[in-house]
């Protein structure tokens, strides 16, 4: 009987050994650590192009592109329709017309002109004043010959919407205590401008200023005149010859 027992456990064990090696067998043996192959250097230019593949891109990279793609489109579109920083310049009396996209500009000249009148066409203000053409070395004007000193009127003719920018009064005058002035007038009796003799000389001068007030020209509205001052004392030593007006376009 107890030669039978150590023949069974002797069976037993063998099987369980055998069973070990059977299932020792059925597993897989450890495949070898194969290196991971590393993607070629990203090329910066790819990246700006458009051209770069998803694939070639870090995990982290490619999330956040998918994440904020259409807001990188949308910023990129923002960025295309920025104009260029302006690197063209327009010359003295010029100004700029058109801005090209790419920066550079096309220039126009700034509308400007003047407007002159002649003493001789100009009419006294009383009608009881006396005047007489008159000339002298480098200018023909008008002077009183008499009556009460008194003004001579002439219209003038200005551009509507033009600016005013200066006020000039071409004379004679070498009578000896008795100036002259110019006025520019507007129709509702405003001045606009005044410039005037000072001292005598036996020549004709200019004098002029840019101080100018009411100076944008509403010709809807109003018209314009020169007021030039004369005298029947002086008489011919004191003689307005013109006056011219400056202006702008807007």
């Amino acid at each position: 009987m107890a030669r039978w027992g150590i023949l069974l456990v002797v069976v037993v064990v063998g099987m369980a050994v055998a069973v070990l090696v059977t299932r020792g067998d059925q597993q897989p043996a450890p495949a070898a650590a194969s290196p991971v192959p590393r993607a070629p250097p990203v090329d910066a230019a790819q990246i700006v192009s458009g051209r770069l593949s998803m694939e070639r891109l870090p995990p982290e990279v490619g999330k956040a592109l998918e994440t904020y793609s259409e807001e990188i489109v949308r910023s990129a579109e923002e960025i295309a329709t920025k104009q260029a920083r302006i690197h063209g310049t327009c010359a003295p009396g010029s100004a700029i017309r058109v801005i090209a996209e790419d920066g550079s500009v096309r220039c126009q000249a700034v509308g400007h002109g003047v407007v002159s009148v002649a003493a001789v066409t100009a009419v006294p203000r009383l009608s009881s004043t006396v005047t007489e053409v008159g000339s002298v070395t480098g200018g023909m004007g008008r002077f009183q010959a008499g009556g009460d000193d008194d003004y001579l009127i002439a219209p003038v003719a200005l551009p509507d919407g033009a600016t005013v920018t200066g006020f000039s009064y071409v004379f004679f005058d070498s009578a000896e205590g008795v100036d002259s002035e110019a006025f520019l007038y507007r129709s509702d009796d405003e001045p606009m401008a005044s410039v005037s003799s000072s001292g005598a000389e036996n020549g004709v001068r200019t004098v002029s200023t840019d101080a100018v007030r009411l100076h944008k020209i509403d010709a809807t509205r109003h018209s314009y005149f020169v007021y030039f001052q004369v005298s029947s004392a002086a008489r011919a030593k004191l003689m307005p010859i013109s006056a011219s007006i400056t202006y702008k376009l807007p």
